[in-house]
């Protein structure tokens, strides 16, 4: 905790409060504090319109305080309006190579890569990709080959993810914040944001267990911030606030808005107020009458606050806690705890008198003092975001961070993507081999170096301003690449004699319907289909002759699905023909061997088990060759209806 004094400044939409705060005995201390009011409005929802009109108002803070202290105040320490904070979620993914570990460098690159994504999807077409600060993200999950997983370190996959949920300030935001400042002569010292810094002291961690939901109802907006397990949860920001009162409470009774605004301070104090309207006219009116006009934008602004309290946190929360200049509205604790259909009781305005830990200043009072007091209460527990200049690649980098400040944030700072520090694999080939998948990897990529003052150096080091920082890029991986050869299992050419001739036939192998050979390149996501010659069919089909006819195989008679081997000898058609005689034989196909010249009858007892003894109760032969009695010099012709039996 810083021990020197904290100049701090709540620069609001009406006015700008400013206090110096040190570490007291029971707590802390505020040495002075003063409140300046916009002479004009300079600023409209909580964004500066008119930088100089805000200087002004600062310089005169600054004078005050430093004419009560008699010390000059050269820093401060501010705060970001909630409308400004924007929140996007992303994801990311990355393929990797499952033959290495995944880092922690890994997973840092993986969720700078989400966080950019996020701020991506805030950027619209033609706007400077530096248009953001990253002020914070956390990451949701991570997943390795689509499954989600705890901690992806010391894991091996193929492809990483992550989901992350990133805050943002638009750099208009600071960039205003800081001329300002630097028109009042005074730099910044810190940026913490308005819910953060009111939460920061009207909900103490021993009550963020609750679900809670804190809202600072400035003039021109309503940030909110919800509390649940220990911790804030989420933020949001409604664009209406006490303006929106003062507006219809103009309208109505004729005023220009510094009267109105006027009247309405004035509703909780005094039964009737007296006022001129616009046309000149002096009126005297109740204020309860008063009260009862502008409880149509009271109601109105609750429904906007509970809608998004009910977006935000899912649900009504335990208890609503309002802090800000806007939540002295008459009315509206009520009728926000009816919006949110909560107990009466459960909405409370929160001021000043709840901080027994603070001491002094008896001019800085209300819900309006909440947030000042939590700006500086934030600089000086040094939780705040400091703008820092750092050097990337040769080019100046402003950076919005908190004390620890690292190579992931400055990245992020820079717009250099994430993935430029990855080595990607190459991309993969898959092919479908014989109905099944086969797939060849990429050669892995060269990861990326970063240098921070020449050292090389990791993701998660810390670095500071004016530290210079280079990133050398990874390389990726060469694309994988290949033949059939590398996913066709070798199969030695065949070798035979076919009719007389010596033949070689090659297997054949198909791509995509194709013949190809083992030398072919592979084509991503190719079917490839390979058959190897084992029978005498895939032969015939590979020389293109017919099934039909007469087949020998090393001279004897075989059938289509006979297997082959290297040297065998296959004669087929007319050739196998001239050798054989296929005949039928008591209804039966019986293929005879021609011996001499021709084959007669007699031959038939060669290949059929026949008694040459009648049986009992037979005693003729009968022989005939397609129905005519025959004898056993009878020639046989291919296709002869051959009769053979013994009859009674």
């Amino acid at each position: 905790m810083a021990e020197s004094p904290v100049f701090a400044l709540d620069v609001g939409t009406r006015k700008v409060a400013g206090l110096v705060l040190v570490p007291g005995k029971k707590g802390y201390h505020i040495r002075a504090a003063a409140i300046v009011e916009h002479q004009q409005r300079a600023m409209l929802d909580g964004q500066i319109h008119d930088i100089p009109q805000v200087a002004l108002a600062i310089q005169a803070v600054k004078e005050q305080l430093e004419k009560k202290l008699h010390m000059p105040l050269k820093e401060a320490a501010v705060a970001a309006a909630g409308r400004a904070l924007k929140t996007e979620r992303a994801t990311a993914g990355e393929e990797i190579s499952p033959a290495t570990e995944i880092s922690s460098q890994d997973v840092l690159a993986l969720e700078a890569a989400a966080v950019q994504e996020a701020e991506k999807r805030l950027l619209t077409a033609g706007e400077n990709q530096a248009a953001y600060h990253c002020v914070g993200y956390s990451v949701v999950g991570y997943s390795l080959d689509g499954h989600p997983i705890g901690n992806l370190v010391g894991q091996r996959g193929r492809r990483i993810a992550t989901e992350v949920i990133a805050t943002f300030l638009p750099r208009v935001v600071v960039d205003s914040l800081v001329a300002s400042l630097q028109r009042a002569g005074l730099s910044m010292a810190s940026l913490t944001l308005e819910p953060i810094a009111a939460s920061a002291v009207a909900v103490p961690a021993a009550m963020r267990g609750l679900n809670l939901v804190l809202v600072d109802i400035g003039a021109g907006t309503s940030d909110i911030a919800i509390t649940g397990q220990g911790t804030i949860t989420g933020y949001a920001m409604v664009p209406s606030a006490g303006d929106e009162i003062t507006e219809a409470l103009a309208e109505a009774l004729l005023l220009d808005f510094h009267t109105a605004e006027t009247v309405k301070r004035q509703l909780l104090k005094n039964a009737s107020i007296t006022f001129t309207d616009i046309v000149g006219q002096n009126r005297t009116m109740a204020a309860t009458a008063i009260i009862d006009i502008i409880k149509p934008a009271v109601n109105e602004l609750a429904r906007q606050i509970a809608s998004q309290i009910i977006l935000l946190n899912g649900r009504a929360p335990q208890a609503v806690l309002l802090v800000g200049g806007g939540s002295l509205t008459p009315g509206l604790p009520e009728a926000l705890a009816g919006q949110l259909e909560i107990p009466p009781d459960r909405v409370a305005v929160r001021g000043r008198e709840v901080l027994n830990d603070i001491s002094g200043a008896k001019n800085l009072q209300g819900p309006q003092a909440i947030t000042p007091i939590g700006i500086a209460v934030t600089a000086l527990k040094q939780q705040g975001l400091g703008l820092a200049r750092v050097i990337v690649n040769g080019r100046p980098v402003h950076i919005l961070a908190g004390q620890q400040l690292t190579v992931t944030q400055v990245l992020l700072a820079a717009g250099i993507p994430a993935r430029t520090l990855y080595g990607r694999p190459g991309k993969g080939l898959g092919v479908e081999v014989n109905g099944r998948l086969t797939f060849l990897r990429g050669q892995p990529g060269q990861p990326g170096t970063v240098l921070v003052n020449n050292t090389p150096a990791t993701l998660d080091i810390t670095v500071k301003a004016g530290d210079e920082i280079q990133v050398l890029p990874g390389r990726d991986g060469a694309d994988a690449r290949g033949t059939v050869g590398d996913v066709v299992p070798e199969i030695t050419p065949l070798t035979i004699n076919f009719n007389g001739q010596q033949v070689t036939l090659e297997p054949m192998i198909t791509m995509n319907g194709n013949q190809v050979d083992f030398n072919t390149p592979l084509e991503d996501q190719a079917r490839i289909n390979y058959e190897p010659l084992s029978t005498v069919a895939q032969i015939l089909a590979r020389l293109g002759e017919p099934l039909e006819g007469p087949i020998l195989l090393n001279g004897q008679p075989v059938r289509p699905e006979a297997p082959i081997k290297d040297g065998d000898d296959l004669i087929t058609g007319e050739k196998a023909g001239d050798r054989f005689v296929t005949i039928i034989l008591n209804g039966q196909p019986v293929t005879l061997k021609v011996q001499a010249a021709e084959v007669l009858f007699t031959d038939v007892f060669n290949y059929l088990d026949f008694p040459s003894t009648p049986p009992p109760g037979r005693k003729r032969l009968v022989m005939e060759v397609n129905g005519q009695p025959a004898e056993f010099t009878t020639p046989l012709a291919a296709g002869n209806h051959v009769t053979l039996r013994w009859d009674p």
